[in-house]
């Protein structure tokens, strides 16, 4: 009797070790293929490091299936350990799992196409009886003309008030017929009434009753046929420092061209001044600022700069700064270089009082954006701007790079990152192009280049003729610079201005 009670004991222990290993070689396996599954969708691991991780994943598979599940005669010893080793193998995709998934998220999330939205403002009198949109029922309500997307804001406004709707040439005219009650509301875009607030003062005593989202339609982006990882091509960066968003449609305050060649492993970025005087894509008359083509969707940006430039530009990548802030935090703050000593004092969109001292000093979220957004201090204004953006960019890049304390918040970062980027380039060329720097290691030589002009007082397109603003012409020898080098980044090969062809510009 007492043996067989013995042997019922072991039985009975054989067979819940038994049942443990068969719970971890479910949970084993089914990681196992999660995590294959996740290193082939992202694309940029190396073929024979995806085999050898399923050869290791399937030693340790077999040996403990053999040990906990076939064997009955396994000792504790050997089935304690083959469970350590199981339940430290899922812990360990697990935890590999969240950078993955973190990638992949992010390539997605910057990589979906989605339609730009377009906010709308609408404007009264600051001493206007009218304090919300459904007061504007039956009421007269000026639209701009000129606004690429007026028709279906007038239809958009239509469907949550009935109004009567009259149209205007510039915006000078609106202002005008609003102060003399002509009409008792006008509607802008948001950006283009923040845009006119801050270089002139004919809205100065109105004030907003409501806002209201459209979705921006139109032409859509060329797909480039390029492969990028054997041809050159071109990336046209605009950055904007918009409170609604990446998808919104706002003003581009920094605007770099990058030429990539990888055949000869260079980079050429390309700055043009957001003041910079242009002629916006299908429009006659008068020019405009570049940054005031970005009211109009990044396509406007993109194409203006093809005619400005003579060049074709195969893809875009748009930047918020608005989310500066949190990425900045998650890294503990950042490093920043100041050559003057500034004070910005708390207002109601930067609710913190921030400092800066001539040098190197270290900075939170909330402050690197101030500084990233600041140009009333400069003589320099908005060049200034721009400047201050990128280098908050690398201050940002530098941290995640040079460190590797912050490995473990990569994936926070990544999922804060997304919302602040989009591109149209598609997730196979992203991943081509890592995979092509990881398998190569490519030190990559990069020129900075600028345009650089005159300041003059010139009308403009989005605000009108009545109300000339800052603008800069760029000078002849700084436009066909650009252009030359341009085209020797592309082709290897620099032209002069007499239409000869040097085929030696691009060597050194």
């Amino acid at each position: 009797m007492k043996n067989n009670s013995m042997k019922d004991n072991k039985e009975k222990k054989n067979l819940v070790w038994r049942i443990i290993g068969v719970v971890l070689m479910i949970l084993q396996l089914l990681a196992s293929f999660i995590l294959v599954r996740s290193l082939l969708n992202i694309g940029i691991v190396a073929n024979w490091i995806i085999v050898l991780v399923i050869v290791v994943l399937l030693i340790l598979f077999i040996v403990n299936l053999i040990v906990l599940v076939i064997k009955n005669n396994s000792s504790v010893i050997s089935k304690v350990v083959c469970i350590i080793l199981s339940v430290g193998c899922i812990v360990g995709i697990c935890f590999t799992l969240r950078f993955t998934d973190a990638f992949n998220g992010f390539l997605n999330k910057i990589t979906e196409q989605k339609p730009e939205m377009k906010a709308y403002s609408a404007i009264v009198m600051n001493d206007s009886e009218i304090n919300e949109l459904a007061q504007l029922e039956q009421k007269y309500v000026g639209f701009l003309k000129i606004d690429n997307m007026v028709v279906e804001a007038e239809k958009r406004l239509q469907n949550i008030v009935g109004v009567n709707i009259e149209l205007y040439d510039d915006v000078s005219t609106m202002a005008d017929v609003l102060s003399k009650n002509i009409v008792n509301a006008i509607i802008l875009e948001t950006d283009r009434l923040e845009m006119v607030k801050e270089e002139s003062d004919m809205l100065d005593n109105t004030r907003v009753i409501g806002t209201f989202e459209i979705e921006l339609v139109g032409e859509g982006v060329g797909i480039s046929e390029k492969k990028l990882t054997e041809e050159p091509f071109i990336i046209y960066i605009s950055g904007s420092d918009s409170r609604d968003g990446i998808k919104a449609t706002a003003r581009t305050d920094v605007n770099i061209v990058t030429v990539v060649n990888p055949k000869q492993n260079k980079i050429l970025l390309l700055s043009i001044p957001r003041d910079t005087y242009v002629q916006l894509r299908g429009t006659t008359g008068l020019r405009d600022k570049l940054s005031h083509s970005g009211l109009y969707g990044i396509n406007m940006s993109k194409a203006t700069i093809e005619d400005f430039l003579g060049i074709e530009i195969d893809h875009t990548l748009k930047v918020s700064f608005e989310t500066v802030v949190e990425v900045v935090d998650e890294l503990d703050g950042i490093d920043i270089y100041s050559d003057k000593v500034m004070h910005l004092r708390a207002t109601k969109d930067n609710k913190k009082h921030c400092d800066y001292i001539i040098g190197t000093q270290h900075v939170d979220g909330d402050c690197a954006l101030r500084f990233a957004r600041e140009r009333k201090s400069y003589n320099r204004g908005d060049r200034r701007r721009g400047e201050n953006q990128q280098q908050v960019l690398t201050s940002i890049i530098n941290k995640l790079s040079g460190s590797r304390d912050y490995l473990l918040k990569l994936p926070s970062i990544l999922e804060i990152a997304a919302d602040s980027f989009e591109t149209s380039l598609s997730r196979d060329d992203i991943t081509d192009f890592i995979q092509m720097q990881l398998d190569n290691s490519i030190k990559w030589e990069i020129e900075s280049i600028g345009l650089d002009g005159d300041g003059l007082m010139e009308p403009t397109y989005s605000i009108g003729a009545n109300e000339p603003l800052y603008v800069m012409v760029p000078f002849e020898e700084s436009m066909q610079n650009a252009k030359n080098k341009i085209n020797e980044y592309l082709n290897g090969e620099t032209k002069s201005e007499n239409g000869s062809e040097d085929n030696n510009a691009g060597e050194n």
